[in-house]
């Protein structure tokens, strides 16, 4: 089997042979991997799997990746997490992931490409408070410590401190420029991550791969009612119920998201996959080209405009070529 360890000389991304096929799911293969710290072979696993994935599957395969990701960091093996997540946000446009690879980027030294991958993050949910911070501490690390500071105190405008005297120990030794003591100060004052929802989502994927798809249901629903700010969870709830079958419920999730973040393209995207299944193709197309006016390369929005249009220029020309009755 290929080495999982990284040499300079080799182009891990396109070595020949490539891991022989195994029995199981691709992400069964890749998880038995992981575990193993076969990182490469598990993230050229799931590369595979997403080649040849339906678009149900390219999400859950992507969040596979980040998961590879951050095992492989754990690891030290940050240029395999780098590619594992450059594949991820190729395939879904999320802001966890790429805010996941803008930490990997700074790892590897590389602070313009962590930048572009935090600023993504935050062009696409302007809330996302651990972007936010990575980008301010990254602004202390060049030099502009005041300004990361007013970053910082910013974030906490509304009170939400969820320990104010790790947060400000974490702004004193900034200011200091003692970055090593800021960091886990800050991180813990404003308590980035979020572990109940962390363990809601983690429950949701379970009874998903059970085939549990009511359970599934029943727990992004709470999530989402005990996190109403998150337009992430308006848009997994709104694919979920869209999945299911329910069109008008899947609309106004969707439409929740959207009232977050009017800018989140995967929301809109899916929001005209919902519209396009109710039977209202130009409306989808119309949300479609808001999407495109502002990311042209936008794949999911390309790809859904292209399959809408090309039905319609099909109906039109079949009505066409009917005979004319006198």
């Amino acid at each position: 089997m290929a080495k999982s360890r990284m040499d300079p000389a080799d182009n891990l991304w396109t070595m020949s042979p490539r891991p022989a096929p195994l029995p199981g799911s691709a992400r069964d293969i890749a998880q038995r991997l992981s575990h193993e710290r076969e990182f490469v072979e598990a993230v050229l696993c799931l590369e595979r799997a997403l080649a040849e994935a339906g678009t149900d599957e390219r999400a859950q395969i992507a969040a596979d990746l980040g998961d590879v990701a951050r095992l492989a960091s754990e690891a030290q093996e940050y240029e395999t997490a780098q590619h594992a997540l450059e594949v991820a946000t190729a395939a879904v446009n999320w802001a966890d992931l790429h805010c996941q690879l803008g930490t990997v980027h700074l790892q590897r030294g590389r602070r313009v490409e962590a930048r572009r991958a935090f600023d993504r993050a935050l062009t696409l949910n302007p809330r996302y408070r651990a972007a936010a911070v990575e980008r301010a501490l990254l602004d202390a690390r060049e030099g502009r410590i005041g300004e990361a500071m007013e970053t910082l105190r910013a974030l906490v405008s509304d009170g939400t401190v969820h320990e104010p005297r790790a947060f400000e120990q974490g702004l004193g030794a900034l200011g200091e420029a003692e970055f090593e003591d800021a960091e886990p100060l800050l991180r813990r004052g404003l308590d980035i991550g979020d572990a109940w929802l962390d363990q809601q989502l983690g429950g949701y994927q379970s009874l998903v791969d059970h085939g549990d798809m009511a359970g599934a249901l029943e727990r992004i629903r709470a999530a989402v009612e005990e996190r109403p700010g998150y337009p992430d969870l308006h848009l997994l709830l709104g694919a979920h119920e869209l999945s299911m079958g329910a069109l008008d419920d899947a609309i106004e999730s969707l439409s929740h998201a959207l009232e977050v973040h009017p800018d989140y393209h995967a929301a809109r995207v899916e929001f005209a996959r919902a519209l396009e299944r109710l039977g209202d193709t130009p409306q989808a197309l119309a949300q479609l080209a808001l999407v495109l006016a502002q990311d042209p390369a936008h794949a999911g929005a390309r790809t859904l405009h292209e399959r809408l249009t090309s039905r319609r220029r099909q109906v039109r020309k079949a009505s066409e070529s009917l005979p004319h009755r006198a």
